[in-house]
């Protein structure tokens, strides 16, 4: 029996593709590379500095905010947190905590956090605190690798609903 040609090439090509994975990821220095990355976000955050909090973003980010407003540029996320950062989130605390750190690809990290903001003079319209008084949302970014450093593609940020209470 003979493989088809294509079945050989789908094969030859996955298993370079498989075969390059090692040579191009060491899954350990990028995940400590990651975990710096977001305790940049979060320290730049607390110092309510929008240009470091928006260092690692591409220039083309695709960035959803807690409202659902989406923009497409890293100066748009900067100006839109220098803006929150002046004003409602002025003096806010921030804290991340990683829940899952995947590649799908050597050069694709799929980042899923846990956020809690303390200390905001008050919240969006629509948006509510949770019970100990805290915003909580969940975020996913998107992080690729270019040039050797990893740098987010894409920041989809939403605010975390609290149960209603029974009566």
């Amino acid at each position: 029996m003979t493989t088809p040609r294509s079945v050989r090439l789908a094969l030859l090509l996955m298993t370079a593709a498989l075969a390059a994975w090692p040579a191009t990821a060491d899954v350990a220095a990028d995940e400590a590379a990651i975990r710096a990355l977001i305790a940049a976000q979060v320290d730049a955050w607390n110092r309510g500095d929008a240009e470091a909090h928006a260092a690692a973003f591409r220039e083309d980010v695709l960035f959803t905010n807690i409202l659902g407003m989406t923009y497409g540029t890293r100066a748009e996320f900067e100006q839109r947190h220098s803006v929150i950062f002046s004003t409602f989130f002025r003096g806010s605390r921030l804290a991340m905590t990683i829940r899952a750190l995947r590649f799908p690809a050597p050069d694709v990290a799929l980042v899923d956090l846990e956020t809690a903001l303390t200390g905001f003079q008050a919240l969006p319209p629509g948006v509510a605190a949770g019970p100990d008084g805290g915003l909580h949302t969940r975020l996913l970014q998107v992080m690729v690798r270019s040039g050797g450093a990893w740098q987010v593609a894409a920041y989809h940020n939403v605010d975390v609903k609290t149960a209603p209470t029974a009566r």
